[in-house]
């Protein structure tokens, strides 16, 4: 009987670490959706503050200008979340996920946040109500996306790692 269980033994743990992997990495099922979800959302919202930016004289140059600032800040982040998707999993598995862009990716939620502040205080200085809830609108977009972003970075930064538990392990 006892010999029994060495070869089970050596055969359970085979198995736990050869399996593993791919089940964590069919769990994992999303593609290249949030990269293309957020540049298709962002494009809508730089079209309509380029829009806006012809109705209003008073804000117009502004967010003409943030307009333009909004698209550069997409392109990066667009980049940054699609380095992130396209990362092997099982790297992703072995090491953890890629901290590098996320914190690029924390750095541009940043830039959106400034760009959100300074949405709100054009909407002050607007005496059109046609164009203050048209840029309400675009702030309140531009805010769902940022939320969509955090909580990217947050599925990420969650995704289990072998090394990555080991060194938890030996911590405690």
């Amino acid at each position: 009987m006892k010999n029994l269980k060495k070869p089970s033994l050596f055969v359970l743990s085979f198995v736990v670490l050869f399996a593993l992997p791919y089940l964590v990495l069919a769990a994992n099922g999303k593609g290249k959706e949030v990269s293309a979800e957020h540049r298709n959302k962002v494009s809508e919202i730089v079209q309509q503050l380029t829009s806006i930016a012809g109705q209003d004289k008073n804000i117009g140059e502004e967010i003409s200008q943030m307009a333009q600032e909004v698209s550069d800040n997409n392109e990066k982040t667009t980049a940054t979340i699609e380095k992130i998707e396209t990362r092997g999993k099982f790297k992703t598995f072995l090491f953890g996920t890629d901290y590098k862009n996320i914190g690029a990716l924390r750095s541009e939620l940043v830039t959106t946040a400034n760009h959100i502040e300074r949405l709100k205080k054009a909407l002050e200085r607007t005496e059109s109500e046609e164009v203050k809830a048209e840029l309400d609108a675009q702030i309140t977009a531009l805010e769902e996306t940022k939320t969509n972003v955090e909580s990217f970075i947050k599925t990420n930064e969650s995704k289990f790692s072998l090394l990555g538990w080991l060194v938890k392990f030996f911590n405690r």
